[in-house]
C-alpha cells in the first residue's frame, strides 16, 4: 500500500506540475504547445485512475496508517481539480474571443452572416438578405 500511495502522490504531483505549465501556455498565448500538455494530460489521468482503482481495491485502505496520506493525496487531487477548472474558464475565454475576433475579420470583409433576433440572440444566416423575393 505505501509504495501505491508514493507513487499516487508522484502522479498527482505531475499532474499539478502539467496543470501549471497548461496555465502558463494559456498566459503567455504560446498554443502551439497545448497539444502536447493535453496528451500528457490525458495520458497521466489515465494512470491516475488506475492506481486509484488499485488504491480502493487495497485490503489494507481503510487501516488508520494510512489515512492520513490518503487524505493529502485527496488534497492534491482537489487542487488539480481546481488548476484544470481554471485552465478550462481560460480556454473557454479564449475560444469566445476567438470567435469574436473572427467575427469581426469577416464583419470588415463585408462577409459576416451574423444576425441577432428580436430577443437579441446571435444567429448565422448563410443566406443573409439573399431570400427577398421583390
Amino acid at each position: 500500500m505505501d509504495a501505491l500511495l508514493l507513487f499516487q502522490d508522484n502522479q498527482l504531483q505531475q499532474m499539478l506540475t502539467l496543470l501549471a505549465e497548461e496555465k502558463a501556455l494559456l498566459q503567455g498565448r504560446t498554443h502551439h504547445h497545448l497539444a502536447r500538455v493535453a496528451d500528457d494530460k490525458a495520458e497521466l489521468a489515465m494512470r491516475l485512475e488506475e492506481v486509484d482503482n488499485r488504491i480502493a481495491n487495497h485490503p489494507g485502505l481503510h487501516e488508520p496508517q494510512w489515512q492520513e496520506k490518503l487524505q493529502a493525496m485527496k488534497q492534491l487531487a482537489r487542487e488539480c481539480s481546481h488548476a484544470n477548472a481554471v485552465n478550462g474558464e481560460m480556454i473557454e475565454q479564449l475560444r469566445a474571443r476567438q470567435g469574436d475576433q473572427s467575427e469581426l475579420m469577416l464583419r470588415l470583409l463585408g462577409r459576416s452572416t451574423r444576425t441577432y433576433d428580436a430577443k437579441g440572440k446571435a444567429s448565422s444566416k448563410t443566406r443573409l438578405l439573399t431570400d427577398l423575393r421583390a
